[in-house]
């Protein structure tokens, strides 16, 4: 009985496994990827026997409606009039939103087994259905789980009930506590792109993500509430009015209640319903009220349950896949028109500097998502200036252009009246609602220098990944490698793992006549095994690295390999702070980067457990992004964080961790929170006069809202922008590290500098004019966060503390910091007092 039990992810796959099994003419189950943990990820193809039996040949007609170069009028109209058009519909791309996966089962069912229907007859003989039914079926199984051990003998309907209430991370996240419905660009998860391969290979004409929310909401589906990213075409707003009225007259229909036009906007690109919509698909978001169980009471005395959720998702679903077969022909001609639109665009971008991995990666990272990257083949001139040979190029002249200009630009405006609105709204001191971040652009995350124009450019080749097993000769004396790129820190994080003795040089110098930055690795002969030059070999080859071996130790300038300057690093045991206060998506992501990207083993532990003296065994910890530190520890697990620190420990606070560094938690370093404005120095005198307060003369409305703005009021928070730092590059951590990096700044965190002899402003943020690198940043804060410090460090005892003042992990995809990073997690423990 579909809504009267939540289906784990197993029943869920063994469901649709039955399905395709009784229809196989008419459905076929397709297994796209698995999970962190192993689980496998479905979806269900249906439709009518005919197109099932001409899936194929359907599937490379669409291929080629998406690659329209070439084709004429005639040609198209004969393509639409032999192709039928893909609906895909996705369901529980956050684990804890229950309904969505039960309600893909029904469809199916539906689907299948209504002989009869004209309504079932028409989307089968004109559509092509995809049901995706868990997208994350390790957060599906975390929630399941906690809800059958929490279960009694009827559901417990009060919202404080343990089967409600979900422990620390949820059931909303994966494995490593991600957001999938912010990954689509990024690709960080193997859900995610196991899920946008087989996309490209059917190209769907409408994409449903289908989720949850709040129990005491109704129903939400498009149009959404603005911000439209700009590159959402005046067609597909159309024709998301069109499935809304249809979904409206359903619901009606049914006396269901719903709204549109309110909080989900469609202006961040890492949605499930705006990604799709840059290839030219109509993407849609539909949210149900969520019982989080079998039944809950919401705040008006009514009870929402799981088969409200069923059925609401049902119809939507079935209303969706309706549509698209009664405007089956329109929707194909949108779809072409929208391909060959973006064709005619002249842009182009051409990548002139910065890391070579992050080249490599961001051109993989786009042809991943079915994007043309090419590459010069000569030097060539272009936008001004020369390029040389293999210079990677994107034009936004292609079929997928406009998912390139939202990707490669520095912005992605919205409206003016948008923003004048939220101005209006922030000066009378009210909410300003803003659902997601508002920077993304690939060269900024990756910390590229990208240059953009709209002049020709030739002699271009397709774009190769260039794996080159460069031989490396036996070295008499020792291996070089330069530092300062990612495939630097993966070669290092597996050499370490092997057992290799490597040293950092935190000084330039020069040998044979090439200069090597700070940071740069020494590896030598006598301090490693026999076998050092077969390990070296393998991994220059796996990682892309330059191995360079040298015979001697002479420098011509710069310092020298017996240099105090020289630390050997030893493999760092790296603690995690696990659990509340710790915000999930920070842990997870902090605990990504290190583990996939960088390749290296953490150890999660709980933050109620920092007070053990087990803490002794870690050289690192790390304590991300969270509030509330402080409370959690309480004065033994504080006391044993300084001791441990003070004792040569080295300990890394990102975001609002870093408040726990401050005199009121663990007084580890000399700076402070921000107000808006100047703070009074002097002490309150004591008294036992009530305080007056000054008078206060109202002239003009300007002077109300500078009232109301008291100097204790924080500052505005900033929604997510992308702001440039510059690096103390005097500092051993700057080693190999960009002039400048780019940070994620979220919140209202706005800390002092420290002053000299109370540690080093590692990073401060540029200069106002100089700081924003993408996205809409209120004017106060640009000019109060101007030369503040992004990143800050200070020796304490035989330790050292290093306060992120913003997220390094924010999401997963903030590359251009992973040196800055790395150098704090592998570097930092050799530069602590041992004696």
């Amino acid at each position: 009985d579909h809504g009267m039990k939540i289906s784990s992810p197993e029943e869920v796959v063994r469901y649709l496994g039955s399905l395709a099994k009784s229809e196989p003419r008419r459905a076929r189950l397709v297994e796209y990827a698995q999970s962190w943990q192993g689980r496998p990820l479905v979806y269900l193809i249906i439709s009518s026997v005919d197109n099932m039996a001409r899936l194929e040949e359907n599937q490379a007609n669409m291929m080629r409606l998406a690659n329209p170069a070439g084709l004429d009028g005639e040609e198209i109209n004969e393509l639409v009039e032999s192709t039928v058009p893909v609906s895909w519909m996705s369901y529980g791309v956050h684990g804890d939103e229950i309904s969505s996966s039960d309600a893909a089962l029904l469809s199916a069912y539906h689907l299948l087994a209504a002989d009869g229907s004209d309504r079932v007859n028409s989307i089968l003989e004109n559509s092509v259905v995809i049901i995706d039914p868990s997208q994350n079926p390790d957060g599906r199984a975390r929630f399941v789980s906690h809800y059958r051990q929490t279960y009694g003998i009827e559901p417990a309907v009060h919202q404080l009930a343990a089967e409600h209430m979900q422990p620390w991370p949820g059931g909303r996240t994966n494995h490593y506590l991600f957001d999938m419905n912010r990954d689509w660009f990024a690709l960080t998860q193997p859900e995610t792109r196991g899920r946008v391969k087989h996309y490209l290979d059917f190209q769907p004409v409408v994409y449903v993500d289908v989720h949850e929310m709040g129990a005491d909401a109704s129903y939400y589906f498009p149009p959404p509430a603005e911000p439209f990213n700009p590159h959402i075409t005046r067609t597909q707003k159309a024709n998301l009015d069109l499935y809304g009225k249809a979904n409206a007259d359903a619901f009606d229909d049914f006396g269901f209640d719903y709204f549109t036009r309110e909080i989900f906007d469609a202006y961040y690109p890492g949605y499930g319903d705006t990604w799709p919509g840059f290839h030219g698909a109509v993407g849609m978001t539909f949210e149900m009220s969520s019982a989080r169980g079998l039944t809950t009471l919401r705040s008006d005395g009514s009870e929402v349950t799981y088969l409200d959720g069923v059925q609401r998702h049902f119809v939507s679903s079935i209303t969706t896949m309706q549509t698209t077969a009664d405007n089956r022909d329109e929707l194909l001609h949108g779809f072409v028109k929208h391909r060959q639109s973006a064709m005619a665009d002249k842009h182009h971008y051409l990548v002139a500097g910065g890391d070579r991995s992050m080249q490599r990666k961001m051109a993989e990272l786009l042809l991943q998502q079915g994007v043309e990257v090419k590459q010069t083949s000569d030097k060539i001139r272009a936008c001004g200036k020369t390029y040389k040979e293999g210079t990677i190029v994107i034009s936004a002249g292609q079929p997928a252009g406009r998912l390139v200009r939202t990707m490669l630009d520095a912005d992605s405006p919205a409206e003016k009246a948008f923003w004048e609105e939220k101005e209006r709204k922030r000066a009378q001191g009210l909410e300003v609602e803003l659902y997601d971040i508002l920077a993304w652009s690939l060269p900024g995350l990756l910390n590229l220098q990208v240059d953009s124009c709209e002049s020709n450019v030739s002699k271009l080749v397709a774009y190769r990944v260039d794996n080159v097993l460069k031989k490396v000769r036996e070295a008499k004396l020792a291996y070089l490698v330069p530092w300062g790129s990612h495939s630097a820190i993966e070669f290092l994080s597996e050499a370490l793992r092997e057992d290799i003795v490597i040293r950092s040089a935190e000084k330039a110098f020069t040998m044979d006549g090439r200069d090597y930055e700070p940071g740069a690795l020494i590896i030598k002969s006598d301090d490693n095994r026999e076998r050092l030059h077969q390990q070296l070999q393998q991994l220059a080859g796996e990682y892309q690295v330059e191995v360079i071996p040298v015979d001697s130790s002479w420098t011509t300038s710069g310092i020298n390999f017996g240099s105090n300057h020289v630390k050997q690093l030893i493999p760092p045991k790296i603690a995690i702070a696990w659990d509340v206060p710790t915000f999930s998506y920070a842990a997870g992501n902090t605990r990504y980067v290190i583990e996939r990207e960088f390749g290296y083993p953490t150890t999660p532990v709980r933050t109620r457990h920092l007070a053990a003296p087990q803490l002794d065994h870690f050289d690192v910890l790390i304590l991300p992004d969270g509030a509330g530190y402080g409370s959690i520890l309480g004065k033994r697990g504080r006391d044993n964080l300084k001791a441990w620190v003070k004792d040569g420990g080295t300990m890394i606070t990102m975001g609002r961790a870093t408040r726990l560094l401050m005199k009121e938690g663990l007084d580890l370093m000399a700076t402070r929170l921000e107000a808006r404005g100047e703070v009074e120095d002097e002490k309150k005198k004591k008294t036992d006069q009530p305080k007056l307060s000054p008078a206060t003369f109202i002239d003009s409305v300007q002077d109300y809202d500078d009232l109301l703005r008291t100097v204790t009021t924080k500052p505005d928070s900033l929604p997510g922008v992308l702001l440039k730092g510059e690096i103390n590059q005097d500092h051993w951590l700057g080693g190999g590290v960009a002039d400048t990096v780019n940070l994620m700044v979220t919140g209202d965190d706005i800390y002092t500098p420290l002053l000299e002899g109370t540690g080093t402003n590692l990073v401060k943020f540029l200069a106002e004019d100089e700081i924003l690198v993408s996205g809409y940043m209120w004017e106060e804060n640009r000019g109060q966060l101007a030369h503040k410090p992004a990143v800050m460090t200070r020796e304490v005892g035989r330790g050292q503390v290093i306060g992120f003042t913003t997220d390094p992990a924010f999401r997963g995809y903030l590359y251009g910091l992973n040196v800055l990073l790395a150098n704090a997690i592998f570097k930092a423990p050799a530069h602590v007092d041992t004696h």
